[in-house]
């Protein structure tokens, strides 16, 4: 969780068996403005700082790279020479500044595209990477951009699922699109109504039955 720079007391009601903070995931290049390292990076490093388990892992990743301020915006690095993140430290000082950048909206609103641009090419190439061992992942939004930036004031989110074809297969019905971008009838699910639906198709009978008593 590269974002949590302060202590966070509500992960012991979720549910974690580990939570990493920023202070945890040994990232040793130059800090880029609110954003305490690379998506890169974080992709890289997490799997180095679980333990030994031979049970399959549930892994929440919060990426930072595509909040506020938007810059600078990182360079995709060669997966091979991510190392300890220093090779990210000139790119801390490329771009405007913060102040610079937001005293234009269009900027910003360009910054921001750029931004999400590379958090989906630091995710995708991730992902790819392990081939047909990959497991499954989910992409989700957290929210969208202030309104002047959006353009909207629309609160939906994209969420992404990628995984072995065999694992795809049993959202067949759920009639998502194909791709990166839903089709613009495609219904908003509530989150609440997601949560159920996922655990209710990769789940077990057995799963299930002790979710709902808890």
């Amino acid at each position: 969780m590269p974002a949590i720079t302060l202590g966070w007391p509500e992960s012991s009601k979720m549910g974690f068996d580990l939570v990493f903070p920023a202070a945890d995931i040994p990232f040793c290049g130059a800090r880029l403005n609110w954003v305490t390292m690379p998506d890169q990076f974080t992709l890289a490093a997490y799997a180095d700082l679980l333990p030994p388990d031979p049970l399959p892992d549930f892994i929440q990743i919060a990426l930072i790279s595509s909040h506020a301020p938007w810059v600078p915006i990182p360079d995709m690095a060669p997966w091979d020479q991510v190392g300890d993140g220093t090779i990210f430290s000139p790119m801390a000082a490329a771009g405007p500044t913060p102040r610079e950048l937001w005293k234009d909206y269009n900027n910003v609103r360009d910054q921001d595209r750029l931004a999400i641009d590379y958090t989906l090419q630091a995710t995708l190439t991730h992902v790819a990477r392990p081939g047909d061992n990959a497991p499954l992942v989910l992409i989700i939004g957290d929210h969208q951009a202030a309104d002047f930036v959006a353009g909207s004031d629309n609160r939906d989110v994209p969420v992404h699922m990628i995984g072995p074809q065999a694992v795809i297969e049993r959202i067949n019905n759920w009639e998502w699109t194909a791709g990166l971008i839903p089709a613009a009838d495609l219904p908003a699910l509530r989150m609440d109504k997601f949560r159920n639906r996922f655990l209710e198709t990769f789940s077990s009978r057995k799963v299930l039955a002790e979710v709902s008593e808890q």
